[in-house]
């Protein structure tokens, strides 16, 4: 006498085997992408599989993997995602020179667009604000970083108009 398991038939395969393909391929696919994308899938099968071993029926197996799936996903979208999403951001490099002051070490004009600080140890492009230009060798404070550009205001003094 054949075990219930072998009797029951999916596409061709055992129930057990097929559940395991399943589970084996979701797994796979976890392994590769790290995003939680399909770890659901795996624990429903491994249930179904079980499920399988014990001799349910296809409806019963079916309708657990398709229950333990939809629960796993809501799981993960309700508890774990917001979980992971409120990770504190990492300061970049940008966001420590805020607020730090540096040297002009080529002449930053608004119109041009060109100039270039050191804060830092670090060699920035930079502009300011407002129209004019500050002179090379002066000092300046970081207000704000745009795109790659330290946006400065001079220490001391104004922004030179441009003639």
């Amino acid at each position: 006498m054949e075990p219930i398991m072998l009797l029951t038939a999916i596409l061709g395969l055992s129930a057990v085997l097929f559940w395991g393909l399943v589970l084996a391929v979701a797994a796979v696919t976890e392994l590769v992408t790290l995003n939680l994308v399909s770890i659901w899938f795996a624990v429903a099968a491994l249930i179904a599989m079980i499920a399988a071993l014990l001799g349910a029926s296809l409806m019963v197996q079916f309708i657990l993997f398709a229950v333990c799936s939809i629960v796993g996903f809501l799981i993960f979208t309700l508890l774990i995602r917001p979980k992971i999403s409120k990770r504190v951001p990492m300061p970049t490099n940008a966001d420590r020179i805020l607020n730090k002051e540096g040297v002009v070490t080529d002449t930053i004009n608004s119109t041009t667009g060109g100039g270039l600080i050191r804060v830092e140890g670090q060699i920035w492009s930079a502009r300011t604000e407002e129209e004019g230009f500050i002179a090379k060798g002066s000092q300046v404070r970081v207000v704000n970083i745009r795109g790659v550009k330290a946006i400065v205001e001079p220490v001391e003094g104004k922004i030179e108009p441009l003639e």
